[in-house]
């Protein structure tokens, strides 16, 4: 069986000499990879890859193929999208069988922006009630009827968490397959040695981009701002693909903001931190970098979405708070920093859960997938 993974638009370019990809892409290049070493001749290709790098400076786990415009698409058993639009360009080729990977269900994402609830830096400092805003309402309520449409064709249906399984089944009657997301181990582990707040202050990590609405990142700075005012030692570490702007508030709420660090690297940091925190929103489909975060014993803090729930049914891995909810971030960092056998709790459990998303597990459920189609 040959099997193709399509992005269009593959890698971008953050325009400061570095190369960001997204957690999206990260996955489906390590599906390519997990399925290449099952003995599937497996493709991953692409229209448009733009960066600054060369690809071997790229966290990537497979080369992408790149087919230029004019160019067909190499023929293939099966075709795998991520994104609705790449997902609908697949299916109107009619050649071979299309599966639809959802790694998040985009209309959440779009609701909670019509709602007010996630609003990108974009449109930021634009007034609520102006008529831009009501344009760009009915433009979101277009889109979401456009992905629902895409959702709705007979595509095989895959998902990276078990909520999203059970969305697809229940709103288009299509039957959808679990593929988990999977952590390399010998990458993200614990340090064993690591002294709670041993260098004086409590170092926390926000990691994500500020300007995409459903990861939260204000509500976290927001929680860090509170902490600061109080007098508690915090030293604040930001991570993102892109450069700070000026919402992220470097040098007065965030200390360390660091672009687009490698999967080695990262680890390095999980591991030099006392505290995780992602105030991710329902529009998050996974959450790969709290994943990691447990994987590295690093006690979290989480948002009570259905992605991070359904982590584990039981949910003493972490410490939750509502969406939205600065002052309980700000209240979670204070137990944790008070109360030992909290946090030790969390960094054990955490850990515990972990173990259940390893490559490994993600290669089975490839396997059952794949299977399941012949």
């Amino acid at each position: 069986m040959r099997i193709g993974y399509f992005i269009r638009n593959y890698v971008l370019s953050d325009g400061f000499g570095k190369s960001a990809i997204s957690g999206g892409v990260k996955v489906v290049s390590q599906h390519v990879k997990l399925l290449n070493q099952m003995g599937y001749e497996t493709l991953l290709m692409t229209r448009n890859m733009q960066t600054d790098a060369n690809l071997t400076e790229l966290n990537l786990y497979a080369k992408p193929l790149l087919i230029r415009e004019g160019e067909d698409i190499p023929d293939c058993d099966l075709y795998v999208g991520s994104l609705p639009s790449d997902v609908k360009r697949l299916f109107q080729r009619e050649k071979g069988r299309v599966a639809h990977l959802c790694q998040g269900y985009e209309p959440i994402d779009f609701t909670s922006r019509i709602e007010g609830e996630a609003i990108t830096e974009k449109y930021l400092r634009r007034d609520v009630f102006s008529i831009r805003r009501l344009i760009n309402v009915l433009k979101f309520k277009r889109r979401i009827k456009k992905i629902e449409s895409i959702y709705a064709l007979p595509t095989v249906k895959a998902a990276v968490s078990s909520h999203l399984v059970e969305l697809i089944k229940r709103r288009y009657g299509q039957a959808c397959v679990l593929i988990r997301n999977g952590i390399d181990p010998g990458i993200f582990y614990p340090e064993e040695r690591r002294v709670w707040g041993e260098h004086g202050k409590i170092r926390v990590l926000s990691v994500g981009p500020i300007n995409v609405g459903f990861k939260g990142i204000p509500d976290t700075l927001q929680a860090i701002k509170l902490l600061k005012e109080k007098g508690v030692p915090i030293e604040f570490f930001r991570v993102s693909p892109h450069p700070p702007s000026e919402r992220e508030g470097v040098g007065k709420v965030v200390d360390h903001y660091k672009i687009n660090l490698k999967e080695q690297e990262m680890a390095e940091l999980y591991r030099k931190v006392d505290i995780f925190i992602s105030s991710s929103l329902e529009g998050e489909g996974f959450g790969l970098p709290a994943m990691e975060a447990l994987s590295c014993g690093v006690p979290s803090i989480l948002t009570e979405i259905s992605s991070y729930k359904n982590f584990e049914n039981n949910r003493d891995f972490a410490y939750f708070v509502p969406v939205h909810r600065p002052d309980r971030i700000a209240e979670g960092v204070l137990a944790l920093i008070e109360e030992r056998g909290l946090r030790e709790e969390c960094k054990e459990r955490g850990f515990s859960v972990s173990r259940g998303f390893t490559l490994e597990r993600t290669q089975r459920d490839l396997a059952n997938f794949i299977k399941g189609l012949t």
